[in-house]
């Protein structure tokens, strides 16, 4: 028997050529893992201008088991939109660039792949604080901001320490701070249970639409706030002016140090606030009295 193959046109033979090589491209594309996703995450840093500091983002394949840091890729970091340097991943999957910012303000950072680590399109955002000394730094307690109450949150295994469950914002809260942020004081956000993490935290910041501000974790000690304060002096960042917060020991710290407090009393409580802390029910007024 004779069997007869078809003949090949010029224009059949191009697809013919074509498909194979799409079908060889796939074949080889790296895979990182079945189930995976890259995601980059950079955190805020806080500085002043004309003084140096360490811009980082992680590049990390989630995994059901947990993420993993993706090693020898070259990142790309732009500051306001201008590309300002390259770094290249460690195990961890971390890169490291220093930078000295010359402009005073909450100056975005954008960290991408380089065109040779042949990453996908994707991005991480953060905010190179870069804040003038002088100028008032508001301390505000996240309880303040959270319409119910700070849970942790236990879906985050196998991290050894949860995280919280923030939920909504009080209604008016954002608006308030950024018209405070946006006029007069440069903010720093408290998480006083010791439970948060700070990837998770700017994240929800950002989604309930509340201005940039430098986050710190603290102990749930008694002592936690009256540190900072400390820690914050000797850093140079002396000018603490104000805070808003929900509790009688947060107001009892801030009136010692002779700092303006207001509270936001969500619910009726047994608690006594020192006379010179003002109580109110919502955010509504808040800026009438910082």
């Amino acid at each position: 028997m004779i069997i007869r193959l078809p003949r090949f046109t010029s224009n059949c033979f191009w697809w013919f050529r074509t498909g194979l090589v799409i079908l060889g491209s796939l074949l080889t594309v790296p895979c990182l893992g079945a189930q995976s996703e890259m995601e980059m995450y950079v955190p805020d840093v806080l500085s002043s201008p004309g003084k140096e500091i360490i811009l980082q983002a992680r590049l990390i394949e989630a995994l059901p088991e947990g993420h993993a840091g993706i090693s020898e890729k070259t990142l790309d970091f732009s500051v306001q939109g201008k590309l300002v340097g390259h770094a290249k991943t460690n195990e961890d999957g971390w890169a490291k660039l220093t930078f000295t910012p010359k402009m005073r303000g909450n100056l975005q950072l954008v960290v991408k792949g380089a065109p040779e680590s042949h990453l996908p399109p994707i991005q991480g955002k953060g905010t190179l604080l870069s804040w003038e000394r002088r100028r008032p730094i508001i301390l505000v307690d996240l309880a303040a901001l959270v319409e119910g109450a700070m849970v942790p949150d236990e879906q985050v295994m196998p991290f050894p320490m949860p995280g919280l469950l923030l939920g909504d914002a009080q209604s008016g809260a954002s608006h308030e701070l950024g018209k405070l942020a946006e006029f007069y004081y440069n903010v720093i956000y408290l998480d006083r249970t010791g439970r948060g993490k700070i990837d998770t935290i700017q994240v929800w910041l950002r989604k309930q639409g509340f201005p940039p501000g430098m986050i710190r974790i603290l102990s749930n000690e008694p002592s936690g706030l009256a540190e900072l304060l400390e820690t914050l002096k000797t850093e140079g960042w002396e000018n603490v002016s104000a805070g808003i917060g929900q509790t009688a020991d947060f107001a009892d710290v801030l009136v010692q140090h002779r700092v303006q407090t207001v509270i936001i009393q969500k619910l009726e409580t047994s608690e006594k606030f020192p006379r010179r802390a003002i109580v109110l029910k919502d955010w509504t007024r808040v800026r009438r009295h910082l």
